[in-house]
Parts: structure tokens; C-alpha cells; sequence
């Protein structure tokens, strides 16, 4: 599964505005409505509700262009690291900020030794996973098989 469509499954879709469970306003495939930016929302005719499928995703394409980038400057030896495991990295971006996934030193570290096995176990250890258990799971078996 590609990036685009493990977000897409993990994040889910909704065309209208809902409360994440962290008490955040969002929509489509979990935008938090006041990041949302003009260009983004032009998309849209300019309004945040409803939306559709089809402008949702040219707005996550939009989002993980800018977020790659991110995660690229932030983390620069990622680039070594194979293709699932930068993905899965760019997904923990996308639900928690690149800061939030900078505060994973260890796990980070043990992705830069190769050691997956345990940057996966040290991935379940998390706060993260206790409050997004099933995306944590998969995406921590994802690293432990590369």
C-alpha cells in the first residue's frame, strides 16, 4: 500500500466537519480546519464544507508535497533508509507534526542504525500508540519488517 492510500485508510474520509479525537475541528482526510490554507481551500470553491473526495485528494497531495519536504530537511538521512520506512515516517508526520515526530529520538535513532525491530518495539511504547492503537500497529509492523 502506498502512502497516499495507508493515510487515506488510517485517516478515513469525511465530507463534513467532525471533531478529531483529540477535540480538533476537521475534514476530508483528517485537515485540521484552521490549517487549511487559501490555495487549499480554493480548491474547494474557497468554503471549508462539504467536500468531496475529489477535492479532498488533491488537497493531501498538496499537504504530503509540503510535509515530504519537511520531513526531508528535518530528518536528511532518511533518504538512506528504504522506501516503506520513510513513508511510515512521513505518516507519523502527517498525523503529528514533524516536531511530534522529532520527539521519537530513540525510535529515529534505531532507523538510522537499521535496527527496526527495535524502532518498532520502541514505536509501541508511545503515547501515540496507546491514543492511535491500530495506525500505530500497522505502521510499526511496517518498520519492523524492513
Amino acid at each position: 500500500m502506498n502512502l497516499i492510500d495507508s493515510i487515506k485508510e488510517n485517516e478515513g474520509f469525511k465530507d463534513h466537519i467532525y471533531k478529531d479525537t483529540l477535540g480538533f475541528d476537521t475534514i476530508g482526510y483528517g485537515f485540521k480546519c484552521d490549517s487549511l490554507t487559501c490555495d487549499e481551500l480554493e480548491l474547494n470553491d474557497g468554503i471549508i464544507e462539504p467536500m468531496n473526495k475529489e477535492v479532498a485528494d488533491k488537497i493531501l497531495k498538496k499537504k504530503l508535497a509540503k510535509l515530504t519536504s519537511e520531513v526531508y530537511d528535518a530528518i536528511p538521512w532518511l533518504n538512506n533508509s528504504p522506501k516503506e520506512v520513510q513513508e511510515v515516517v512521513i505518516e507519523m508526520a502527517y498525523q503529528m507534526g514533524v516536531g511530534g515526530v522529532l520527539k521519537f529520538k530513540n525510535t529515529l535513532n534505531f532507523i538510522k542504525e537499521n535496527d527496526y525491530k527495535n524502532a518498532s518495539s520502541n514505536m509501541m511504547k508511545s503515547l501515540w500508540a496507546k491514543q492511535t492503537p491500530n495506525r500505530a500497529k500497522k505502521l510499526a509492523n511496517i518498520i519492523e519488517r524492513a
